[in-house]
């Protein structure tokens, strides 16, 4: 499968909606804090989110398993300037290649676009998972 610029910031925003639904009030800690945060995932779907409010691990294999790409690891550098704008630059290094993405987003539009276990059932029962990676597509700049 040809992964895209398009699908590699879905990814992201998946990822950070997974944090998300493991600990809600660190992610958005983190996530909303000026200055810089990270996110790290391995081969083996460990990922870290930190920055200067704390550290939350969690596993992003839920995400990546959605891909169709073989990833090795995904590393996201955030700046948070102003409170909800946040910037990234994103580099996934697959198989043979290395593909790096850049934007911003409004971080809250992305915490309130629909996160958690309910809202995914939810989806899976109406099929609306076009629906949403579309409209992630458009909070995360593509």
């Amino acid at each position: 499968m040809d992964f895209k610029r398009a699908e590699a910031k879905i990814t992201i925003a998946k990822l950070i909606d997974l944090a998300y639904s493991k600990d809600k009030g660190l992610t958005a800690k983190i996530m909303a804090k000026k200055g810089n945060a990270q996110l790290s995932v391995d081969q083996n779907g460990n990922a870290t989110l930190s920055g200067s409010a704390g550290i939350l691990t969690f596993s992003g294999t839920p995400v990546l398993e959605k891909v169709g790409a073989k990833i090795k690891r995904v590393s996201v550098n955030f700046n948070n300037k102003d409170g909800m704008k946040v910037g990234y630059t994103a580099t996934f290094d697959l198989e043979y290649i290395k593909l790096s993405v850049l934007g911003d987003f409004d971080l809250e539009e992305l915490i309130t676009s629909c996160s958690g276990l309910l809202c995914r059932a939810a989806r899976a029962l109406n099929g609306r998972h076009h629906d949403y990676d579309m409209e992630l597509q458009k909070i995360m700049g593509y």
